[in-house]
């Protein structure tokens, strides 16, 4: 059980040396595509749209994982944008503990205010809160209204069951294109 627990940790915290960039020809198309997928349905959610004009960057996650039995563990792969144009890709991975239990898939889409942030989102210094949820399928949609210390957070549930009052935070590592 330690090892299974350590495990997680690792995955969750960013032990491996690994790049979130694709490294395969086919990876770099499916991760387009799915990221491609993914800026079209925030773009047609009215909360997300506006910020594809105002923001400096953004990096999108199409499928995040998150897993959870006490101990909760998520990992994702994006990429991301500056004036509509790839410049790199990010991971976003957590570990978190609290109550919990269940699974689910989201997107997330993270639009960066200003140079300051996206220079602390590129150099690995950004964090984030996770948070307390219950959501249940396709309609467990929830976003943050506007920024919040220069960044604007919006995820859409994809499927699964989590019932989460949990303590955690997300970490990032991006990858220059």
């Amino acid at each position: 059980l330690s090892i299974v627990i350590a495990t997680l940790l690792c995955v969750g915290f960013g032990c491996s040396s690994g790049s979130s960039a694709p490294s395969t020809e086919g990876q770099q198309l499916d991760s387009a595509n799915a990221a491609a997928a993914a800026i079209e349905g925030f773009r047609g959610d009215p909360r997300a749209s506006r910020f594809f004009e105002s923001a400096f960057a953004y990096a999108v996650f199409p499928k995040i994982i998150k897993g959870a039995l006490g101990l909760g563990v998520s990992d994702g792969n994006g990429e991301v944008y500056r004036n509509g144009r790839l410049v790199g890709y990010a991971q976003a991975t957590s570990v978190t503990v609290g109550v919990q239990i269940g699974g689910q898939t989201f997107s997330e889409i993270i639009f960066f205010e200003n140079r300051f942030v996206f220079n602390k989102f590129t150099n690995d210094q950004l964090t984030g809160q996770a948070s307390t949820a219950a959501v249940a399928g396709k309609s467990g949609d929830s976003a943050m209204a506007d920024y919040s210390h220069g960044v604007a957070i919006f995820t859409s549930n994809d499927d699964g069951l989590i019932l989460a009052a949990d303590i955690g935070g997300q970490k990032f590592r991006y990858t220059a294109k």
